[in-house]
């Protein structure tokens, strides 16, 4: 009876062995197909206990006789199968690890552990071969050891899966299998020490193994059942998912344009049944790119959920909250009727919006227009209504005008000419219909010409000559702005080269950039590239800039001046005067000129204030060693009065208007024959 019991005690570890070797690289593959951590380990442990039970198959088919040294072979083989045993729990425990912690314990702590089991391990199968009374780990003492340790902790592990795991028929499957293999341990470990019962041990430990057999499959079974489910809640989650991002802001988690297009029409049905008015309000962030830059992409991010937040929880309560477009999000409300209310909600609603917020630890103040339409006033149709509030917001977010607008008959007309003049000015740029017209500077002390500025002027094909105030605004507001700059400074690059080909006498080309072009990263590397293509001294071209732009964001403006100015160009400041810096700002821009805006110029004898302010501009400037432009100057009483504050550089109509290229160059044919005559 014992020899059977041990026969099939014996194969039964050598099958065992083998099928866990054989769910080892089941689990290996399932880890590769979904990548989770805890299949990876519990592969690993399969294969350790895999080898745990083909190394005690290999000691207990070992002969005496074919083994000189057999006591020395038998024992290290017994220290490698419950090294590996408690290896294998480890691993399970990382596996188990993952599944309730969704993380893996830290490299040093995971080594720690391994070199701990395998130390245990091999400490045990030391102190029972040094016990004379104890020939190897087969004695009862050792066994009971073994079981009672790998029981204990599988019955630990069936616990926390289920506590920990979702509440599926495979976690529970594993965690059975776990729990009834930790029983059948610890069953064994008490008929191992207990004397009550006359049982054979090879017999039990032959049962054991063969229910091993059986709780494996379960525990398999469990494994791909929970792969299976885990699979469908993910596509499950996939395609809720997909349907919240479908009608939902991913960013802030309000409706998106789509969904509210939708409501709209529900909206406008259950108002005109009920005799009440909807209201649509379209609220945008004034220079959100200059936020985005001062905080970064995800600190503008967190303004925006800030701001979702804020509208969400405004009260009254709106009928709904959507992100429409980068910084614009749309309100609607249904209970107002009377212009006064809308308005005083609107402004209440601005209120709650610009109070400070805490982002990253700093305090941040945003500024935001509202543009407002209604209906049945201004359209029936969702998107007729989203477009008239887009028009009134435009215009709300104008300089000039109320930062809550509602929508007027008549201001979508230079939308509309936009959308016909759009082809037009693409067709101009491609057959190069633009034309460079030149105004000259004057040096005011001395009279003479010190430079020109280049200014853009439209050859139409059936209208004529077309002046910049008729089609620039449009070119900025189509976003071509860079492009017509593209084109502007190539000209002008070829106009200085033909004009160093005929004369040896030059002066500088000023030339504008638009607010899009200056905050391109690459202009200072596309203004390296126009220099070298045509060989030309960075002295001969400068750039003209408004205040706003270069205010607009403080810090970039500045590194890139310093750039340019590091190529050797200079910058002029354009305009200034008008926008919302102050003077204070001139000590810190890397400047060369300044050129005051024309409209101090044009009151500059009957307005004391204008005087005093110019006077003042110019003093400032000098002190700083900024030269100063003063641009539309028309009379000789205005040029008189600036020669005698100081001014550097006149420009204006009084000295010559734009005019065209062979004009300017007969300008400098003229300096090039006094220069001649003065030899």
């Amino acid at each position: 009876m014992f020899l059977i019991s041990q026969t099939i005690e014996g194969y039964t570890h050598f099958t065992q062995g083998m099928l866990l070797f054989a769910f080892a690289l089941l689990l290996r593959h399932y880890f590769s197909a979904y990548q989770r951590h805890y299949l990876r380990y519990w592969s690993f442990a399969s294969a350790v206990f895999g080898l745990s039970e083909v190394t005690r198959f290999i000691a207990m088919q070992a002969s005496p006789s074919l083994l000189p040294d057999y006591s020395l072979i038998i024992d290290s083989l017994l220290a490698v199968s419950l090294a590996s045993q408690y290896l294998a729990i480890v691993f399970l425990a990382i596996g188990v690890f993952h599944i309730t912690r969704g993380e893996l314990p830290i490299t040093a702590v995971r080594r720690l552990i391994y070199y701990g089991a395998i130390t245990a391990g091999l400490v045990s199968v030391a102190a029972f071969s040094l016990v004379p009374e104890l020939a190897h780990l087969e004695s009862s003492i050792g066994l009971a050891a073994k079981f009672s340790v790998t029981g204990l902790a599988v019955v630990i592990l069936s616990a926390l899966i289920i506590r920990s795991a979702p509440a599926a028929v495979g976690p529970r499957l594993i965690a059975t299998a776990f729990f009834l293999i930790g029983v059948k341990n610890l069953t064994v470990t008490f008929l191992i020490l207990t004397t009550v019962f006359n049982i054979d041990l090879s017999l039990v430990l032959a049962i054991k193994a063969l229910l091993n057999l059986t709780f494996l499959m379960l525990a398999a079974l469990g494994v791909i059942i929970w792969l299976l489910e885990s699979e469908r809640n993910n596509t499950v989650m996939a395609i809720q998912r997909a349907e919240y991002l479908n009608t939902h802001d991913a960013l802030t988690g309000v409706e998106n344009r789509e969904q509210l297009v939708n409501k709209i029409p529900v909206f406008i049905d259950y108002c005109r049944g009920n005799g009440r008015h909807l209201t649509v309000m379209l609220v945008g962030i004034n220079r959100f790119k200059a936020i985005n830059d001062m905080l970064g992409i995800r600190g503008g991010d967190r303004v925006l959920v800030e701001l979702a937040e804020r509208l969400t929880n405004f009260q009254p309560q709106p009928l709904a909250v959507a992100r429409i477009s980068g910084d614009v999000f749309a309100v609607m409300f249904d209970h107002l009727k009377r212009r006064s209310f809308i308005l005083d909600l609107a402004e209440e609603l601005l209120g709650r919006l610009q109070k400070t917020m805490q982002i990253d630890g700093r305090s941040i103040n945003i500024s935001c227009a509202l543009g407002i339409s209604r209906f049945p006033q201004h359209g029936t149709r969702a998107e007729l209504l989203i477009n008239k509030a887009t028009i009134a917001l435009a215009n709300a977010k104008l300089i000039d005008n109320d930062s809550v607008i509602f929508y007027e008959r008549g201001m979508d007309e230079p939308y509309t000419r936009l959308v016909d003049l759009e082809p037009d000015l693409k067709r101009a740029l491609k057959e190069d219909e633009f034309l460079l017209y030149l105004q000259p500077f004057e040096e005011a002390r001395t009279g003479e010409l010190c430079g020109f500025e280049a200014l853009i002027r439209w050859q139409h094909p059936t209208r004529g000559l077309i002046g910049p105030g008729e089609f620039l605004p449009f070119i900025e507001q189509l976003g071509m702005a860079s492009e017509l700059d593209d084109w502007v400074l190539e000209h002008a690059a070829q106009l200085i080269k033909r004009w160093q080909g005929q004369f040896d006498t030059l002066v500088p080309l000023a030339v504008n950039i638009s607010a899009k072009h200056f905050q391109q990263p690459q202009l200072t590397q596309k203004l390296k590239d126009l220099l070298k293509k045509h060989n030309l001294s960075a002295d001969l071209l400068e750039l003209e800039i408004t205040e706003n732009v270069a205010m607009s964001d403080i810090k970039t403006g500045m590194n890139v001046i310093s750039q340019l100015q590091g190529m050797g160009l200079k910058v002029a400041i354009d305009d200034f005067g008008t926008g919302y810096s102050s003077l204070a700002y001139l000590r810190r821009l890397p400047i060369d000129r300044i050129k005051i805006d024309r409209s101090f110029i044009a009151e500059l004898q009957e307005s004391d204030a204008d005087a005093t302010i110019v006077k003042a501009l110019i003093r400032l400037s000098h002190g700083l060693g900024k030269r100063v432009v003063a641009e539309g100057v028309e009379k000789e009483h205005q040029h008189q009065l600036l020669k005698e504050l100081g001014c550097d550089v006149i420009q204006g109509y009084y000295y010559s208007p734009p005019v065209a290229e062979a004009h300017a160059a007969d300008m400098l044919a003229r300096i090039q024959t006094q220069a001649a005559v003065s030899q």
